[in-house]
């Protein structure tokens, strides 16, 4: 509930430091003492320049080894309202169409679509390329407004949702979508509220409880002073119409109608393992994969898991695609 998720951001404040995405142990004593300062200053400034921040994700630079399986692939530009999304496509071959058939009526390709994190881009998803386009899957990765190569210097909830719904439309068919942390809220945020036909199978892996929870993260890794965490809190709230705990995909999970598995690693280092089981548990049919050891990317690399993955997608839009005993298909 609402009211317990507040109750632990607040206790959480007390509690052993939370890691967030893209800090690093350097940065995070710098932007302390430069915090630090700007208190002293003025609180309210502080937390206008804190919510400035959070809303704020790094740019993450393309591993080289995800530099070989983006060169393959066909970029696309969609318009996002003001924003300009970045997206790659990696089609399949005609031997792994034909040998894993799944066109759509149209000779129409089904699509996974791929939505990463906060600080990320599509191209951290370069593992699951081969696997799903060898499968016969189209595979689209997005790179969410602020990140990869989408303009923009913002992002929130919100912004992701508004690039998953755009290509839900311009990629479609979407079967599947595979989402990892923010990217994961953002889809079941979207899918709950506005379901689409085409999606029949979802993906969240690593996703946080709530925005409450980050935020906490936030506070606690910057060391925000408590009178500039509630004026933080305040000033999201403002922006955004609700307090950050009601941004929250367990509230959600009740009322996602796609089958959902659930992935999480038990070592989670930024959402914890009870994120995932408190979520699980709300769904209609529960799928929860826990791993051990691979934090809180990690099984975006990891092929045991990607295998997993692809297996839950395959087996998931089979079923719904089998024949009826009218004659008729599943939908």
């Amino acid at each position: 509930m609402v009211t317990a998720a507040k109750t632990e951001y607040m206790s959480g404040l007390a509690a052993a430091p939370r890691t967030i995405p893209g800090v690093t142990p350097e940065l995070r004593t710098r932007l302390r003492r430069w915090f630090a300062v700007a208190t002293r200053v003025s609180p309210q400034l502080a937390a206008r320049l804190a919510l400035e921040l959070f809303l704020t994700p790094p740019r993450r630079r393309l591993d080289a080894v995800d530099v070989p399986v983006v060169a393959r692939a066909t970029r696309r530009a969609l318009a996002v309202g003001t924003d300009r999304v970045a997206a790659l496509e990696w089609t399949p071959s005609p031997a792994s169409t034909a040998a894993d058939p799944g066109a759509f009526p149209g000779g129409r390709l089904p699509t996974v679509l791929l939505l990463h994190g906060w600080g990320s881009h599509a191209a951290r998803f370069g593992h699951f390329i081969d696997p799903l386009t060898s499968h016969g899957f189209r595979v689209v990765g997005l790179d969410a407004p602020a990140h990869g190569d989408s303009t923009g210097r913002r992002c929130d909830l919100s912004r992701f949702r508004a690039a998953l719904r755009t290509a839900l439309t311009e990629f479609a068919p979407v079967t599947g979508v595979v989402a990892h942390s923010m990217g994961a809220s953002a889809a079941v945020s979207q899918l709950a509220d506005e379901p689409h036909p085409d999606v029949r199978a979802l993906v969240v892996v690593g996703m946080p409880r709530d925005v409450g929870y980050m935020m906490g993260s936030f506070a606690l890794v910057l060391d925000l002073r408590a009178d500039v965490t509630r004026r933080l809190r305040s000033l999201f709230t403002q922006r955004f119409g609700a307090p950050p705990e009601q941004f929250s995909a367990l509230e959600l999970a009740g009322r996602l109608a796609v089958p959902t598995l659930v992935v999480h690693d038990r070592d989670d280092n930024v959402a914890p393992a009870q994120h995932a089981r408190e979520f699980a548990a709300r769904l209609r049919n529960p799928r929860l994969r826990e791993t051990r050891g691979l934090h809180h990317s990690g099984a975006l690399r990891d092929s045991a898991t990607i295998a997993a993955i692809v297996e839950f997608l395959r087996d998931t839009l089979a079923r719904q695609r089998a024949p009826r005993a009218d004659g008729g298909v599943r939908s």
